[in-house]
């Protein structure tokens, strides 16, 4: 049996963080320019938490409602709160705890610090066959 796989090994270090006043379109040409499909939303402050916005939620909450990219902010869209999970967190149960709550991102904890997102497709596709 091989050694089990890890969060870290598989997470996304290279994640965007924005202000939730962002607007969606601005959000959304960073989205395209850096080839993801998520961003953090920044907490505002140290009594609130992170948010998260998708492709899913712009489909979902803009454009299926006929909102306006340049008119709508971030903070108006996004899902908060984020589920975060600790770097050493097996992928198996990483894959269980997005599933069970119908999510497909993370947030990657080590030492109290966001070190990346975890998605459903990246544990997916960095999965080895046994």
């Amino acid at each position: 049996m091989s050694e089990t796989m890890l969060v870290s090994q598989i997470m996304m270090p290279n994640f965007k963080k924005i202000n939730g006043i962002t607007r969606v379109a601005e959000a959304l040409k960073m989205m395209k320019e850096e080839g993801i499909n998520a961003m953090l939303i920044e907490s505002r402050d140290e009594s609130d938490v992170f948010g998260i916005l998708t492709l899913k939620d712009i489909a979902r909450k803009v454009i299926s409602q006929r909102r306006k990219l340049r008119e709508t902010h971030v903070y108006e869209i996004m899902s908060k709160p984020v589920l975060s999970v600790p770097a050493s967190m097996p992928v198996p149960y990483a894959a269980r705890l997005l599933t069970n709550f119908n999510v497909s991102y993370a947030m990657v904890i080590e030492n109290n610090q966001v070190v990346g997102m975890v998605s459903l497709n990246g544990i997916v596709t960095h999965w080895e066959m046994e």
